[in-house]
């Protein structure tokens, strides 16, 4: 099957990487202080994404695939937009695609799919918004014949509850935002997580014989980087904690244009810590942001070897390597995973 994804652990055979605008597209903005800075992450996350395409080919990903942007577009073309966190709204299960956000720079992927005759849900063809217009995908995780589902809307439960009558669906209890930020199965037996499950009895039973490797006092308030640096929490007061650059920490043109013009472009990256927003290509390698001497010793028990590829800007865009990624094709089939009565 061209889609196939059960799970986040099998082998990656195919992928989407995210993508930004050229350089080019700020040329119009007609101040320095803002442009510029413009350009350069517009630059530099194309580096990155590069450095990910490299390493995704080195460990033998067959299929790299990219959403697509008109070349000749300026900023001021019409509403400004991103495709640098295809994960947000598009989601993968099983056999089949799913888009929960109409954005054209993805029509050539969608359309791609669909002549290929592969199951892609693409309600964008009507004047119709549906109900699963911007649902957060992230906050659902796949385990084989099992999925855990977090921020969604009633409507949007019930849609999942008749679209996945199959599969055993359980709801977090306390919904927290986008899981991939705090919570991140490696393999079978394994997750990497900023919470604690030893009183959530519904995780406790359905995880059972898991290891958790629970990372405490590492959110956003007691990160290195937001400690390290008072010029750092200036600009994050400036920002609501939204979003930091570095080395633009004065630059308040920038800071008000961004909050202003370009606020839908940045998150909330206060609730990120993204030592935990990891991209698995298979059981035993794992690409990941930066050194974490938890994680890394724990991957070495069990022989799973960390890659590292820095986001340089990941704390603008609010999104780490599994935000920044899709997988539509892994080896393997539907399984069960977590324990739970039929």
């Amino acid at each position: 099957m061209r889609i196939n994804s059960w799970c986040g652990w099998d082998p990656l055979e195919e992928v989407w990487v995210g993508r930004h605008h050229l350089p080019e597209y700020f040329d119009l903005i007609p101040i320095q202080n803002i442009r510029e800075p413009l350009k350069k992450i517009a630059e530099e996350t194309e580096e990155d994404y590069q450095s990910l395409i490299k390493i995704l080919k080195d460990y033998g990903v067959q299929k790299i695939l990219r959403p697509e942007f008109d070349v000749t577009s300026r900023y001021g073309d019409g509403i400004p937009t991103h495709a640098t966190n295809p994960r947000d709204h598009h989601w993968v299960y099983g056999n089949k695609l799913y888009r929960f956000e109409n954005k054209n720079c993805y029509n050539k992927l969608y359309n791609e799919y669909e002549k290929d005759h592969c199951d892609v849900y693409n309600p964008y063809t009507g004047i119709v918004t549906p109900v699963t217009n911007h649902m957060e995908a992230p906050c659902m995780v796949r385990f084989g014949d099992a999925v855990l589902v977090d921020a969604v809307t009633n409507d949007q439960r019930k849609w999942l509850k008749k679209e996945l009558k199959d599969t055993k669906i359980f709801w977090w209890p306390k919904p927290q935002g986008h899981r991939d930020g705090m919570f991140c199965p490696v393999k079978p037996g394994l997750i990497v997580s900023l919470i604690d499950y030893r009183e959530d009895l519904v995780h406790k039973k359905i995880f059972e014989g898991w290891e958790n490797l629970y990372i405490p006092n590492e959110s956003w308030e007691k990160t290195t980087f937001t400690n390290r640096d008072n010029n750092i929490n200036k600009m994050l007061k400036k920002t609501g904690n939204k979003w930091y650059l570095k080395d633009q920490e004065d630059n308040d043109e920038l800071i008000n244009f961004i909050n202003v013009y370009l606020s839908k472009w940045v998150g909330y990256c206060a609730e990120s810590v993204f030592d935990v927003n990891m991209l698995v290509l298979d059981q035993h390698n794992v690409i990941v942001n930066s050194y974490n001497k938890k994680i890394f010793d724990t991957f070495k028990k069990h022989k799973i070897e960390p890659i590292i590829c820095n986001l340089r800007h990941r704390y603008f865009w609010d999104g780490g390597l599994h935000c920044n990624t899709l997988d539509i094709r892994r080896q393997g089939k539907k399984e069960r995973y977590l324990n739970y009565a039929d």
